[in-house]
């Protein structure tokens, strides 16, 4: 069980790599600010002979969707696709000042005992709770992306 919001795998495909370049520029499409039509490809980002940062293209909010980057090695008689998944930077940051903030005003107020202990172990506990259910979304769609990009890499949609 992974806790932090980070991923790192490879894919491996004994398909050369301008093949693999093609499968995934079928599946991907430039990003844009703006989103009206529903027929698009799975992914948005940037593809290049190196490497890419891709995106799940959602017709929701989600902060916890993954931002994917991927490197290519060839390897002799394969290629090996060596992905990393993590949260933006800046929910990221979000997240880290957020909590401080939380706790930077609830910790004092709950030494000092101007709360009754039953409140206060809600509102120590309450993040605690919150994380879980960002983790919990995260890795639902780390999860789903990295079976996605499995068959797609590997021909196999």
């Amino acid at each position: 069980m992974k806790i932090l919001p980070y991923n790192t795998f490879t894919i491996l495909t004994t398909d050369p790599l301008p093949v693999v370049l093609q499968r995934l520029g079928a599946k991907v499409e430039p990003t844009k600010m703006f989103r009206f039509s529903t027929k698009h490809a799975p992914y948005q980002g940037t593809i290049s002979e190196q490497g890419f940062q891709i995106s799940r293209i959602i017709h929701y909010r989600n902060s916890f969707l993954p931002v994917i980057r991927g490197d290519f090695e060839v390897q002799p008689h394969q290629t090996a696709v060596h992905i990393q998944m993590s949260l933006h930077p800046f929910v990221m940051a979000f997240l880290g000042f957020w909590f401080l903030c939380w706790y930077g005003a609830v910790v004092p107020v709950t030494l000092a005992n101007a709360m009754p202990s039953n409140m206060a172990a809600v509102f120590l506990g309450m993040p605690i709770v919150m994380l879980i259910v960002f983790w919990i979304a995260f890795w639902t769609e780390a999860n789903r992306s990295h079976s996605e990009l499995a068959q797609i890499i590997q021909g196999q949609v």
